[in-house]
């Protein structure tokens, strides 16, 4: 074992990997697709409650990438324009 290497408890989340591929889906780690966001790791799970996609692997959340993803822009918000009233003329 190399001295520069740092041990980490495993049950610590950097003692597990940050991506996983299981079948054609890849999971990423819920700290890691946060940071990937540029937000924290608690914008991120606000989502749940509205049905962000997560699974728990030996206690550590991920996020499927493409179905994460795709909730992500299934929550784009469209407003209809507002009509501009004319100007009268006097």
């Amino acid at each position: 074992m190399d001295s520069r290497e740092q041990l980490f408890d495993p049950r610590d989340r950097r003692a597990h990997p940050e991506r996983i591929v299981i079948g054609d889906e890849e999971l990423i780690r819920n700290d890691v697709q946060a940071k990937e966001l540029g937000c924290s790791e608690r914008s991120v799970d606000r989502g749940d409650r509205l049905g962000a996609p997560y699974l728990f692997i030996a206690g550590i959340k991920y996020r499927p990438a493409k179905r994460y993803a795709a909730f992500i822009l299934s929550r784009i918000q469209v407003r209809k324009p507002q009509l501009q009233k004319k100007a009268r003329k006097r």
